[in-house]
């Protein structure tokens, strides 16, 4: 067992195309820092071509004249993250013209000196006839069986240990490799005592939230507990896993939000996860709950990487 401190790592998971944003709110731009070989191939662009280019030249106009109108170029207004987020005619313009209507992920990253960044994740078409394989074969073996936690309307912990056994078969015949990961929201006592059960609930349910804009669409979070949650991470190596887990406990620890009576409240989380393959996938799921349940109580915002 490894434990791992934060990083700023920015790298993708397998095939998709990554392209990192910069909002500089002084000189009022938008500008790619830097897209990945995937992504500039999607866009029709040879390896680096990209690199710091303003961001309306791959979006399509329509969504670059809302984008410019809209966004006001404040520290204290919505971001480019959070208005891409919202947009439902996300559409990118290949280098020939044609306008791409393509699925992606936006998440906030470590600052570049005053600038705020962004990673913009473009999930590549092999993934997607991957993801859709998966999605029928899971469909027709979890079809009707699937439970919700009554707090959270997540899968309940009884579907979470389901899932991964059903999982666990398809990546033994398919060659696919995933991660299970348990989260702890950490001080959880002192919340709880503090605030009260439902507050926690909440607390649990931003963590939940933070989790799905960080990940793919198809990756599944699960309420484990009061306090933890389970994450299947689907199509991602133990390196990918690394990065983009702690890309969460960042975007975690510095997403502030109104909790407690208090305008920024901030709060941590602790993970532990390893690699779901047909060898070690039946104890997966103890292992990973009992590593960070036996931390302790005053640990914060750690990485605990089993299986090493």
């Amino acid at each position: 067992m490894t434990t791992t401190e934060p990083t700023t790592d920015t790298a993708g998971r397998k095939g998709d195309g990554i392209v990192v944003l910069i909002q500089n709110n002084a000189a009022r731009r938008l500008s790619i820092k830097t897209a990945n070989e995937t992504a500039c191939n999607l866009l029709g662009y040879a390896a680096g071509e990209l690199d710091d280019r303003d961001l309306a030249e791959i979006l399509s106009p329509k969504l670059a004249e809302a984008l410019m109108e809209d966004l006001e170029f404040d520290d204290d207004a919505p971001d480019v993250g959070e208005m891409l987020a919202r947009q439902r005619d996300f559409k990118l313009r290949h280098r020939m013209g044609q306008e791409l209507a393509l699925p992606f992920t936006i998440s906030r990253q470590m600052a570049q000196g005053h600038d705020a960044c962004f990673q913009l994740v473009l999930p590549n078409e092999r993934d997607n006839r991957a993801q859709q394989q998966l999605k029928d074969f899971l469909k027709l073996n979890l079809e009707g069986q699937q439970q919700l936690d009554p707090s959270t309307g997540l899968p309940d912990r009884t579907t979470a240990e389901m899932y991964l056994r059903v999982l666990n078969t398809y990546i033994a015949s398919n060659g696919m490799q995933a991660a299970f990961v348990a989260i702890r929201i950490d001080r959880h006592d002192k919340s709880l005592a503090r605030y009260g059960k439902d507050a926690c609930v909440e607390l649990l349910k931003h963590v939940a939230n933070c989790c799905k804009s960080t990940f793919r669409t198809e990756d599944v979070v699960c309420a484990l507990s009061d306090h933890t949650l389970g994450l299947v991470l689907l199509d991602v190596s133990r390196e990918s896993a690394r990065v983009v887990l702690n890309r969460l406990r960042w975007n975690v620890r510095t997403h502030r939000i109104v909790f407690g009576g208090k305008s920024d409240f901030s709060n941590t989380i602790s993970l532990s996860f390893d690699m779901l393959d047909q060898h070690r996938g039946d104890g997966l799921f103890d292992r990973c709950e009992e590593a960070i349940t036996s931390l302790d109580k005053e640990t914060r915002n750690h990485l605990i990487e089993l299986g090493q």
